[in-house]
C-alpha cells in the first residue's frame, strides 16, 4: 500500500473518527456530571428503601406500606419548618378539594371554639343540620359516644363528617340541658359566593367563604345581579375566608377597585418581586369589609388593598396574619403536596404574615353571641356613606 492510499484512506476515517472521539469524550463527561450530582441523591434514595426493606422484614408486626410512604412525605415536607406547606394525602387531600370546590359531605354546619368548648356557630339553610333541629350556639358534647373536650376544631369536623346517606350522633348542651340529635349526612354544597339585598336599603350584602375555582365569575355574576336590583353601597363579608387562589381574589377585586390597580406584590425564591394588577372599574360605590381572625391569605389581600386605597373602613377584628402563597403540586389523582412558593405585601407594601391586616373600627364578636354586631355595624356605616 502506497503512502497515497494511505493518506486516502487516513481522510476518509479521520473526520468520523474525531466526531466518535468527542462524542466519546462529551459521554464521559455528562456520566461523571451526573455521577457527581446524584450520587448524594443515590445515596439517600438507598438509605431510603433500605429502612423501608427493613422495617417491613424485621419489625415486630405488619406495616402498611402506603402509611410509611406518606409518614416519609409527610417528614421530609415538615422538614422545611412552614406550617403551611403540607402534604396532602388520602382524607386531607379530599378535604382541600372539597374545600376548593365547595363540595362535601356532612351534615351543614359551621364550628368555633369558646372557653366552653366547641360549639355550633352556624347551621346552613335547608341542611340535615337544620332539619334536625341542631341551632346556633349548641355545645358539642359527644360525636357518635366520643367526648368533643380537648379536640382540635379539624378532628371534630372530621369527625361530624363522613360517607353520604351515613349518620352521626350528637349531643349538644344547651341552655343547661343535653339534647342527643341523629343526623344524616348528605353532599353539602357551599357557594363561595352568596350575596342579597338588605329588606329597605340600597345596600348589597355579599359573603366569600373562599378564593375558589370559579370565585371571581361568580362573585362578578352577583354583584351584577345586586346592582341591577339597586345596589348602591356594599358590604363585602371576609370573615371565615381561609383564602385560596390569588387569581380569583384579584379577578374579585376587579369590580370594586379602581382601573389597574396593583392588588398585591410578591417575592418569589430568587428575589424577584412581581404583582398582580386588577383590571379594575370606574363605577366605584361605597363599601365596608367584614374580617376577624380567621380571614387568611388571599382575604388579607383583599382587606389589604381596600385599606391602603381607602376605599371603605375594614370592620371586625385583626386578622389571621398570613402572608405567604402556597401552589399545590399534584402528584396523583388521591395526593399532593403544599408549598410555600412567595410572600406577598399589600398594595403599599405593608407585610401581612404574622402581622395581620387591623381593622379600622373594631368590633369583637364570639360564636354565642345572640346576634351579630359586626355585621349590624357594618351596616350602621354604610348607611351613612
Amino acid at each position: 500500500m502506497n503512502k497515497q492510499t494511505i493518506r486516502r484512506a487516513w481522510e476518509a476515517i479521520r473526520r468520523p473518527l474525531a466526531f466518535f472521539c468527542s462524542g466519546m469524550i462529551v459521554m464521559i463527561l455528562a456520566v461523571f456530571g451526573m455521577f457527581w450530582y446524584y450520587t448524594g441523591r443515590a445515596t439517600a434514595m438507598f438509605e431510603f428503601f433500605r429502612t423501608l426493606e427493613i422495617i417491613e422484614s424485621h419489625y415486630a408486626e405488619n406495616v402498611d406500606r402506603s402509611a410509611l410512604f406518606d409518614g416519609a412525605l409527610n417528614g421530609m415536607v415538615s422538614t422545611l419548618g412552614d406550617k403551611h406547606s403540607v402534604y396532602l394525602g388520602g382524607e386531607l387531600y379530599k378535604d382541600f378539594s372539597a374545600q376548593m370546590s365547595g363540595t362535601y359531605a356532612g351534615i351543614g354546619v359551621y364550628i368555633g371554639s369558646t372557653d366552653d368548648g366547641v360549639l355550633i356557630a352556624g347551621v346552613m339553610d335547608d341542611s340535615p343540620a337544620a332539619e334536625a333541629g341542631l341551632q346556633r350556639g349548641d355545645i358539642l358534647v359527644s360525636i357518635d359516644g366520643t367526648p368533643v373536650d380537648g379536640n382540635k376544631l379539624e378532628d371534630v369536623s372530621k369527625r361530624i363528617r363522613g360517607a353520604a346517606n351515613t349518620s352521626v350522633n350528637l349531643v349538644v348542651r344547651r341552655d343547661g340541658e343535653d339534647k342527643t340529635f341523629t343526623v344524616e349526612r348528605r353532599q353539602i354544597h357551599v357557594p363561595t359566593v352568596a350575596g342579597k339585598m338588605i329588606d329597605g336599603t340600597d345596600v348589597g350584602y355579599i359573603r366569600i367563604a373562599v378564593f375558589g375555582e370559579g370565585t371571581a365569575d361568580d362573585f362578578t355574576k352577583e354583584y351584577t345581579k345586586l346592582r341591577e336590583q339597586g345596589m348602591k353601597k356594599m358590604i363585602l363579608d371576609l370573615r371565615d375566608n381561609p383564602g385560596g387562589i390569588v387569581e380569583q381574589a384579584v379577578g374579585v377585586a376587579s369590580n370594586f377597585v379602581p382601573p389597574n390597580s396593583t392588588i398585591v406584590s410578591y417575592t418569589e425564591q430568587d428575589g424577584k418581586v412581581d404583582q398582580y394588577t386588577a383590571q379594575g372599574t370606574e363605577d366605584l360605590i361605597p363599601l365596608v369589609v367584614l374580617v376577624n381572625e380567621n380571614s387568611a391569605s388571599a382575604s388579607e389581600i383583599i382587606a389589604g388593598a381596600v385599606q391602603d386605597m381607602q376605599l371603605g373602613p375594614i370592620v371586625g377584628v385583626k386578622t389571621y396574619g398570613k402572608g405567604t402563597v402556597q401552589g399545590v403540586f399534584p402528584l396523583s389523582q388521591q395526593s399532593a403536596v403544599k408549598v410555600t412558593v412567595a410572600k406577598y405585601r399589600t398594595t403599599n407594601g405593608r407585610e401581612i404574615d404574622g402581622v395581620g391586616i387591623e381593622p379600622d373600627v373594631v368590633v369583637p364578636l364570639t360564636p354565642s353571641d345572640p346576634t351579630d354586631t359586626q355585621f349590624e355595624k357594618a351596616l350602621e356605616i354604610i348607611k351613612e356613606k
